[in-house]
């Protein structure tokens, strides 16, 4: 670039030459910035179709396992009847005994019977 300054009747071209300049400079990283942020937009959506994929994947992997889960139990009782219903009224009366004994309140001493 010239670093002497240009002659007084050049001014107002080497102006407008300085000023077309920055405008062309100013729009060719407008245009870099767009395609930078049009390229991150895409990848974002990119990502966002993938992460939905799998998430829809792995609900109907769920879902499936469920169906199959749910299928298995019921055969099971269909075929174990008898051990199903005697386990089911083992873990009542566990849970029965417990809450019972939570609740129960320690006996009053001689003292605090007797108290006046």
């Amino acid at each position: 670039m010239n670093t002497s300054p240009p002659p007084f009747d050049q001014l107002p071209q080497a102006a407008k030459d300085l000023a077309d300049h920055a405008t062309q400079a100013a729009k060719d990283a407008a245009e870099r910035g767009i395609a930078a942020t049009k390229d991150a937009a895409q990848h974002a959506k990119d990502i966002y179709r993938s992460a939905a994929v799998r998430a829809e994947d792995m609900y109907h992997t769920a879902a499936v396992r469920v169906d199959d889960t749910l299928v298995q139990s019921k055969q099971y009782v269909r075929d174990n009847p008898l051990p199903v219903v005697l386990g089911a009224f083992t873990l009542g009366l566990t849970l029965g005994c417990l809450m019972c004994l939570s609740h129960h309140h320690p006996e009053p001493t001689l003292r605090e019977r007797f108290r006046w």
